[in-house]
């Protein structure tokens, strides 16, 4: 990747968008994480600044960007900008659940906290692009011990 000054579309702020099914088990407590593949590889924690995340029937909006812009926890640490991304060497986008603060180590499926994803989209804007990058996934997905814990997102159009 170029230096800081010379990146071609440096990434100035990524959107996301999640809708949480209505399914009994549908929320979680758990951390959501976007990632990032290609040469702009990186992880990105979701979880809103104010509020709880990835409760049933709500539709989350995550904003990763410099501190004062970011809708997310910790935003100094989920900063697209800091290092800079460049937007052209991002492959492809995933979401990834973790475990908080540690797995269930009683038995797969019990008492398994997973979370019902019925949309995800993903926006990436960056200086120079007339629009963003995006990618979006409709489910119903479910990630957890038993279902899986990441999924991809197909790019849906180029900036």
């Amino acid at each position: 990747m170029a230096e800081n000054g010379s990146l071609r579309f440096p990434i100035v702020r990524i959107e996301v968008r999640l809708k949480v099914g209505d399914s009994l088990m549908a929320a979680s407590d758990d951390p959501l994480f976007l990632g990032l593949r290609g040469g702009a590889g990186r992880e990105f924690r979701l979880a809103l600044s104010h509020g709880r995340s990835l409760r049933r029937r709500a539709e989350d909006r995550y904003v990763l960007a410099p501190t004062g812009e970011a809708t997310v926890a910790h935003a100094e640490f989920n900063d697209p900008t800091s290092p800079q991304l460049e937007a052209g060497s991002v492959e492809s986008v995933y979401l990834r659940k973790g475990f908080e603060p540690i797995p269930n180590v009683r038995a797969v499926g019990e008492l398994d906290d997973r979370v019902e994803i019925v949309e995800a989209e993903v926006e990436i804007r960056a200086d120079g692009l007339a629009k963003p990058d995006r990618f979006f996934r409709r489910g119903p997905i479910w990630l957890g011990l038993v279902s899986g814990l990441r999924f991809e997102l197909p790019r849906l159009d180029a900036g």
